[in-house]
């Protein structure tokens, strides 16, 4: 989302990971010493005063103009430490809103808070930058694809990239500052720093690096929005595929969105925080969720059956059933709770293997 800081008249990104919460970058409402030249040195530069929060203003719309739709900001939230006034490796904050986002305007971001990134991985970036260092075309949301990581956190020359920073590809310039870079899955996975001359060699802040201080801080204000915190606040995978629907008929795992396919319907992986749904059980030599057995019927269930039984037959006479025929063999029917325990068997054998 656009970010307007009406206290220095600039253009920022950020992320909204929940009703009022924007992650952006610390420059974006901070202000800085000891640059040299204007440019970042990480020995040097450090954050100093911290902006007004009710004078920084986000937007969901796509231009950042005088006729979008803002929200106010209500408090600032710095990262924890002794040291994280100095630019490299603490250049992200909090912006927490006064007032929440309906979903049916803007639905929030899931940060990836719980898998670490790798050198390679592809990823997309998004902002409201310029598209060369004149500051052409700022003030409109752009998104670039097509791009890999570089390198994460210690596999980066520590003089220039800090252990909760990782570097990307290319394509980010000013106005990207705070905005998001996404896996493929749709998490946020980076927050903008910083980059080299031409818009190339982006510096973002690592959003694993800090995710204790992101789920504990977004919790924090969703008690000041009076609403339940993201369940990846919580512990909660963001893996998308532990949060699928499931049940759907199936033959083969390339039919379920989450490749999971067992006893003909739908499935997907859990564990103790990521629980079945109702009429479900993580099937714990699996991992995935397999339906539970019919249960039997009550007494009072069969007993409405019986009756049911002697009411269809009138109820006022009875025929003896003859002796059966040998000559005129029938089949052998197998009654329900048999078949179910037969099912749970044959699951139980053939699960893994129908597993994609």
């Amino acid at each position: 989302m656009g970010i307007y800081n009406a206290e220095i008249g600039a253009i920022c990104t950020g992320s909204l990971i929940a009703p009022n919460v924007v992650l952006t970058a610390r420059h974006c409402v901070s202000d800085m010493a000891h640059e040299t030249d204007g440019q970042i040195t990480c020995r040097s530069t450090k954050f100093t005063d911290t902006h007004l929060a009710r004078r920084i203003f986000v937007t969901t719309d796509a231009e950042i103009g005088e006729s979008s739709r803002y929200y106010r900001g209500s408090e600032i939230v710095l990262l924890p430490g002794d040291d994280v006034d100095s630019f490299c490796g603490n250049d992200q904050a909090i912006l927490i809103l006064d007032e929440l986002i309906p979903e049916s305007e803007a639905a929030p971001l899931v940060p990836r808070v719980d898998e670490p990134l790798k050198a390679g991985e592809e990823y997309y970036a998004v902002g409201f930058g310029a598209t060369n260092d004149r500051s052409t075309g700022a003030g409109l949301r752009r998104r670039r694809d097509k791009l890999f990581i570089d390198c994460v956190a210690d596999g980066c020359p520590s003089s220039v990239v800090k252990r909760t920073e990782w570097v990307g590809d290319t394509g980010i310039c000013e106005g990207d500052s705070g905005g998001p870079s996404l896996d493929l899955m749709h998490r946020v996975i980076g927050v903008t720093s910083r980059g080299a001359e031409g818009c190339e060699y982006p510096i973002y802040g690592y959003v694993y690096g800090w995710a204790e201080w992101i789920k504990e801080t977004t919790v924090r204000a969703a008690g000041m929005g009076g609403y339940a915190a993201p369940r990846w606040a919580t512990g909660f995978p963001t893996d998308p595929v532990f949060s699928a629907e499931i049940g759907g008929a199936c033959e083969q795992p390339a039919h379920c969105e989450t490749n999971a396919c067992l006893d003909g319907y739908c499935t997907r992986p859990c564990d103790a925080i990521a629980t079945c749904p109702g009429g479900y059980e993580c099937h714990a030599e699996l991992g995935f969720c397999a339906k539970l057995p019919e249960p039997p019927p009550s007494e009072d269930e069969v007993k409405d059956g019986e009756d049911a039984e002697d009411e269809a037959s009138g109820g006022s006479c009875s025929i003896n059933n003859p002796r059966p025929d040998p000559t005129k063999p029938v089949p052998w029917l197998l009654g329900a709770a048999g078949l179910g325990a037969v099912t749970t068997l044959r699951r139980l054998r053939r699960g893994r293997d129908r597993l994609g």
